[in-house]
């Protein structure tokens, strides 16, 4: 791979992410409301605000979502009763992976299911133990076909399975930007034939971490491969050489 131009549109919380809900037991109140923001980019106040905005939209009064500035924490308090939040995603597949498995993990939390605590002044409120992570993913997995795949990487998911890849493209950059890699970088983008191949074309798959495929939003990216024909049987035979030992 000689270089790959790509806009960085994709929505961090997503449907396809399962990362816009969240529920809200209040009291002794049976009912699980469920808190669902819209789907897009957030910065973390932002996001913050979307699921105040929709608190207020659907639920009994008192009941906020805070972002502390100073530690990036986020905590969600009601004035007068006592609730349960259910943080984990309505999506089965999401919800039991280790990490990102839904809105709260996102907001900073570690448990699916918290109990508010009670403090000064019959405040109830539960607060993330880690920062609200409103970071882009970190890179994407770029698979080649020739129609044969062409494995360059072995790239392991979040459920223990394991992802084939030509190459891992590092995203540097944050959302609505584009992330050039021009193979200047030390990860491996380039493989050898060690046979004779017929290629008619090539074919391509962008992947995230999860294995799933990147939603461009209809917007198009680029990739240039640079081919290099082996037709002298000396050069053949070092590369061969080279390979089987």
């Amino acid at each position: 791979m000689a270089s790959i131009e790509l806009p960085l549109v994709e929505y961090l919380f997503s449907e396809q992410y399962g990362n816009l809900t969240l529920g809200v037991q209040i009291a002794a109140n049976p009912t699980i409301n469920i808190v669902t923001i819209q789907a897009g980019n957030y910065g973390a106040s932002d996001l913050i605000a979307a699921i105040n905005t929709q608190m207020a939209a659907f639920l009994p009064s008192g009941l906020t979502c805070t972002l502390n500035s100073f530690n990036g924490t986020c905590t969600i308090k009601h004035t007068t009763s006592p609730f349960t939040l259910y943080l984990f995603s309505s999506n089965p597949n999401i919800a039991r992976r280790y990490s990102y498995w839904g809105l709260g993990y996102y907001l900073g939390f570690r448990l699916g299911k918290v109990v508010a605590k009670q403090g000064a002044g019959g405040v109830y409120s539960a607060t993330g133990p880690s920062v609200v992570n409103i970071q882009q993913n970190q890179y994407y997995i770029l698979q080649l076909y020739y129609p044969d795949p062409i494995v360059n990487v072995t790239h392991r998911l979040a459920e223990d399975g394991f992802l084939d890849g030509f190459a891992k493209i590092i995203l540097k950059d944050g959302a609505y930007t584009i992330t050039f890699d021009d193979n200047s970088n030390l990860l491996r983008k380039e493989f050898t034939f060690l046979a004779p191949v017929t290629i008619s074309q090539f074919t391509f798959k962008l992947l995230n971490q999860y294995g799933e495929p990147v939603n461009m939003l209809n917007v198009d990216w680029s990739v240039t491969l640079e081919i290099t024909e082996v037709v002298n049987s000396n050069t053949y035979n070092t590369i061969s050489k080279t390979y089987n030992k």
